[in-house]
C-alpha cells in the first residue's frame, strides 16, 4: 500500500506540473509576481520527497557532491513518472561512481 500511496501521489504531483505549464500563463495575470515560481518549486520538493521514498535508504547515502542535489530537482521538474526518475537519478550516481551499491 505504501508503494501505492507513493505513486498515486506522484502522479498527482506530474499532472499538476503539466497543467501549471499548460495554463500557468492565463493565471500569471491572477496572481502575485512570483506565486507560479513558487507552487511549482513547491511541486518538484514534494517530488523530490517521494523520489527519496520511492529509493529508500540508497537515496540518502548517495554522495555526488553538489551535482546532485541540482540533478535531482531538474530530474524531479520533470513530468515524467516516479519509477523514470528513479531510474534517472540511479543512472546519475553510478555514472558519477558514487552508487553504494557497488562497493
Amino acid at each position: 500500500m505504501h508503494e501505492e500511496a507513493i505513486l498515486k501521489i506522484d502522479q498527482a504531483a506530474v499532472a499538476m506540473l503539466q497543467a501549471l505549464d499548460a495554463y500557468g500563463d492565463e493565471l500569471q495575470s491572477c496572481l502575485a509576481s512570483q506565486e507560479l515560481a513558487r507552487l511549482r518549486s513547491e511541486v518538484v520538493n514534494l517530488r523530490q520527497v517521494l523520489l527519496g521514498l520511492e529509493m529508500g535508504i540508497l537515496y540518502q547515502d548517495w554522495d555526488a557532491g553538489r551535482q546532485l542535489p541540482e540533478a535531482l530537482t531538474d530530474i524531479c521538474a520533470e513530468a515524467i513518472p516516479l519509477t523514470e526518475a528513479a531510474a534517472q537519478a540511479r543512472n546519475l550516481v553510478s555514472s558519477a561512481g558514487s552508487d553504494p551499491t557497488q562497493g
